[in-house]
């Protein structure tokens, strides 16, 4: 289900393990389990690293702004396509321009009946989330309502009061640490 968070499932000594390999600062680690397409073990491990460090905290940010890939500072999504939806990840209705976002089909994933497509960055491919068909069934009451977005916090960048545009603001990439991951 949406509902539960991959996070949750981690041990208190899981957890301590992914907050020494990655941060809000340094998501090098992150970015490097992102693979194009997804592979479940590898989706799996950003959604427990995005719970455990972000605690999902963008599900949350309601100004206005831009949310861009935390990778390459792309625009994804523009905070007015943004909605409360059923899960802890943050929802989106429609991404910020037309190469926001690439979109690859899949098929049986868990118990959905809609149609689902995993969502990438539009220019790096970083895994985004997912996109399901029903976003006018699952909170969106925009007279557009047709797919929810369901995003990972570490995936992007919130920039407040920026519109959407195809420029780039850089982000911040933090310390990088030079010793491999153990």
């Amino acid at each position: 289900s949406c509902a539960v968070n991959a996070a949750m499932r981690l041990t208190p000594a899981q957890r301590d393990e992914i907050r020494a390999r990655v941060s809000l600062a340094d998501r090098t680690a992150y970015f490097t389990a992102s693979c194009y397409p997804i592979t479940v073990p590898a989706e799996e491990t950003m959604e427990q690293m995005s719970g455990v460090v972000s605690s999902e905290a963008l599900a949350d940010v309601w100004d206005e702004g831009v949310y861009q890939c935390a990778r390459c500072a792309h625009p994804l999504y523009h905070s007015s396509a943004k909605f409360q939806g059923p899960c802890v990840w943050p929802s989106f209705r429609a991404g910020a321009g037309p190469d926001a976002l690439a979109e690859n089909p899949v098929t049986g994933y868990g118990k959905y009946t809609c149609a689902v497509r995993e969502i990438y960055c539009g220019h790096c491919k970083l895994f985004i989330g997912h996109m399901f068909e029903d976003g006018k069934d699952t909170g969106d009451t925009a007279p557009e309502a047709h797919w929810r977005h369901c995003t990972l916090t570490l995936s992007m960048l919130f920039v407040p009061g920026q519109q959407a545009s195809h420029q780039p603001v850089q982000p911040d990439q933090g310390p990088q640490s030079s010793t491999p991951n153990a």
